[in-house]
């Protein structure tokens, strides 16, 4: 090889957690460059002395010869040649930044992946750029077949090793900056639509490696990745919180990495042959061959099923396992994910080592048991469950139950954030009653300690207690709505909504009704009644379809354990049309099926009363076979809050439920009474102090706006797409009157 030109670059600086050994093995070191060195070359060798802690300064040129190529690095022990090489050893002084892995496994992988970056890709992006045209096709088929496989890895991981970006990520983006930058290779537009999950991978690691990149190297993205300028007007997907909707994701390296695999992500085909760990707790154990296997059931509760680990004598943790007392203990095991010759199951794990980290253990000594175990059978009723409730989770329901809450939860904040509604935390200790119902718990320190006696309590003149000698100085309960609160916000930032527990002292013991229960409350200012109900239609349809398509198995559990054609009902409320009635038509629709013979248990049915759960599903089991709205209840019937429909006679408001098959009401809302006068006369009207809420009537003397809402039970809509009949049996601890334990 020719001499050629090069540049010096003296390596300074050391890493903070490693200094001392840092600055004696780098302090001198001296990387010296080909002048005909591709610029990712030298872009890779400059991020990951930077990642890894290291300061580089450019100390001009040099010559370079022989063997050396493209690079060499001078160490105290010796010359190192090649970029990859370079990228290992200063990867390499800094272990705790994870460039270079965390265990020898990872270590290894991350050699492959940099084996594959000069092999696959590197070696025809220099074609192309020292060749043109002469090789472009040819570099471009290759450059396609290693995305294509960077693309199939990337799918479901964010990094090509472990949770953190490596030294693989770093060198792999950087030879790739050509690829996203020139059209000729591939260009951006195509690599968004071809390669979607390395394109993600590849803005993550961009940003971590900017400086040597250049600002270009994401910016050649950026306009794909933008809605065209005539659909910006409303962008989806964003907060409106003042900043653009990009991934957090990109802007550092995750460092979290479970040391298991969840059975969620095990339980596949796909994972047959590999190496895996898994923890969770035995559901059942059978023994074979004379005791010297062991048939494990393990469950983890990240999805229904279970992993079936085979545990053969001789492994270390056998007899630990045989002696853990079976059903409820917590196991670790680790083995070779293999075909299962079962029926009901794709795989199993057989296990090289186990580990008990709990066993069962229960009786008067305390000894290893499943006897003991309060949920050692297979099947338990409901009320057994909710009597266990601390342990309720483990039993397939609760389990079950617990995955649709959260993903129910993850798709309303997912939803109004789409919407760009703000999402705002409503107080749970209030001074105002929502509803005038009088229903609210009172929140006192004025009670007097146990052994006190009670004329303790402080008491006005006329015998009432003195609640301005109370912690707050006035009387205050537990919410029953944070509706009120979240107006204010609505009427200064337009669209907002609430979701926490809300309290309501009502004694009752249906299967409806709990004392404490979540809502969803949404507020829109500038909204009208049917502003609210299309978008209470829209939100109930989401959330439906989004249980339909993330939790498919917990809802066959549930079809199979409470209702026979679960799915095709939820299918259809997410596709239904939703027609409108007035309440006056609901109330005459009612009458005719009383004369026509209809056995209701409440007959006592005229315009002016509320409807009952059994009118309500009357309407949609029978009438509509589907979801209907109802709409403009009489005044006396609703809360003081809502907008009086203006010529009504008799007075009506401009309220409206929306009832689905089953449940009956799930959505109740209104336009708010946007005039003061008239709210301050129906608050007098329902017995609230017009002082108790001078705050709330605020929000109309200043700037006053027609503005909407309602409020969903969100236990109510678990109970809609689970089929579960009793609501005490969708939410962790019901609490409900005279119960309240754990």
């Amino acid at each position: 090889m020719g001499v050629e030109a090069i540049c010096e670059t003296r390596v300074l600086g050391g890493s903070k957690e490693a200094a001392k050994e840092a600055r004696s093995r780098v302090r001198g070191f001296r990387i010296r460059w080909a002048e005909s060195a591709a610029s990712f070359k030298k872009a890779k060798v400059s991020a990951v002395a930077r990642l890894a802690g290291v300061k580089v300064e450019d100390e001009g040129s040099a010559l370079l010869t022989g063997s050396q190529r493209t690079c060499v690095l001078e160490t105290k022990e010796g010359p190192i040649t090649q970029s990859y090489a370079v990228i290992r050893y200063l990867a390499g002084l800094s272990p705790q930044s994870g460039l270079y892995g965390s265990t020898a496994y990872e270590e290894a992988t991350v050699d492959q992946w940099l084996e594959f970056c000069v092999l696959e890709v590197e070696t025809a992006v220099v074609a192309a750029i020292e060749h043109g045209k002469v090789v472009e096709p040819a570099a471009r088929a290759d450059v396609e077949k290693a995305l294509k496989v960077l693309n199939r890895v990337l799918e479901k991981r964010t990094f090509l090793v472990g949770e953190r970006a490596t030294a693989a990520d770093v060198a792999l983006v950087c030879v790739l900056k050509s690829v996203f930058c020139d059209a000729k290779l591939l260009g951006p537009a195509l690599f968004k639509q071809q390669y979607p999950h390395a394109l993600r991978w590849y803005l993550t690691v961009a940003h971590a490696c900017a400086p040597e990149l250049g600002k270009g190297a994401v910016d050649a993205v950026k306009p794909i990745a933008s809605l065209p300028r005539e659909e910006a007007k409303a962008p989806k997907g964003t907060a409106g919180g003042g900043g653009g909707a990009g991934d957090p994701g990109s802007l550092f390296s995750r460092t979290f990495a479970r040391s298991r695999v969840r059975l969620k992500e095990l339980l596949s085909e796909k994972s047959i042959g590999s190496t895996a760990t898994v923890a969770g707790w035995v559901r059942s154990v059978r023994e074979a061959e004379k005791g010297t296997l062991c048939f494990v059931e393990l469950n983890d509760g990240s999805c229904l099923g279970s992993l079936q680990v085979v545990v053969a004598s001789g492994i270390e943790g056998f007899s630990e396992m045989k002696g853990c007392g079976g059903t409820g203990a917590s196991v670790k095991a680790k083995g070779e994910v293999v075909e299962s010759p079962g029926k009901n199951q794709a795989i199993e794990l057989r296990a090289t080592e186990v580990t008990v980290l709990g066993p069962t253990r229960g009786g008067p000594d305390r000894a290893p048991g499943a006897q003991y175990y309060p949920l050692a059978k297979k099947f338990h009723t409901p009320e057994h469950l909710r009597a266990h409730a601390h342990l309720r989770p483990r039993s397939r329901l609760g389990s079950a139950v617990v995955r649709v809450r959260h993903a129910l939860a993850f798709a309303t904040h997912e939803f109004f954030n789409g919407l760009g509604f703000l999402y705002v935390h409503t107080p749970l200790i209030t001074a105002a009653d929502c509803e005038g119902a009088g229903e609210q718990f009172t929140v006192t320190t004025l009670l007097p300690e146990e052994g006190e006696r009670a004329d303790t309590i402080p008491r006005t003149p006329e015998g009432f207690v003195d609640y301005s000698k109370d912690f707050f100085g006035r009387k205050c309960g537990l919410t029953v709505s944070g509706q009120l609160n979240v107006e204010t916000h609505a009427v200064a930032l337009s669209d907002c909504y609430t979701f926490g527990p809300t309290f309501r002292a009502e004694v009752s013991h249906t299967a409806r009704h709990l004392s404490e229960f979540w809502m969803i409350e949404p507020e829109m200012a500038f909204a009208t009644l049917d502003d609210d109900v299309k978008l209470a239609q829209d939100y109930l349809k989401y959330c439906v379809s989004a249980v339909l398509t993330r939790c498919d198995d917990d809802l066959a559990f549930f079809e199979q354990a409470n209702e026979k054609g679960l799915r095709d009902r939820l299918r259809s409320l997410a596709s239904a049309r939703v027609p409108r009635l007035e309440y006056s038509d609901a109330i005459e629709i009612l009458l005719v099926a009383i004369r026509d013979g209809h056995d209701f248990e409440n007959k006592d049915i005229a315009w002016g009363v509320d409807l009952n759960s059994e009118h309500e599903r009357y309407l949609t089991d029978v009438v509509y076979k589907g979801p209907v709205v109802i709409v403009n209840y009489p005044k006396n019937i609703k809360a003081f809050y809502m907008k009086l429909n203006p010529g009504s006679n008799p007075p009506t408001v401009a309220a409206m439920d929306l009832l689905v098959p089953k449940i009956g009401e799930i959505i109740g809302g209104s336009q708010r009474e946007d005039d003061l006068e008239t709210l301050e006369q129906r608050a007098k009207e329902v017995g609230l102090d017009p002082k108790s809420i001078s705050w709330y009537a605020d929000l109309r003397r200043y700037g006053s706006v027609p503005h909407a809402g309602f409020g969903l039970g969100f236990e109510r809509l678990i109970m809609l797409v689970t089929g579960v009949e009793n609501i005490r049996d969708v939410i962790p601890f019901p609490r409900y009157p005279g119960h309240a334990a754990f």
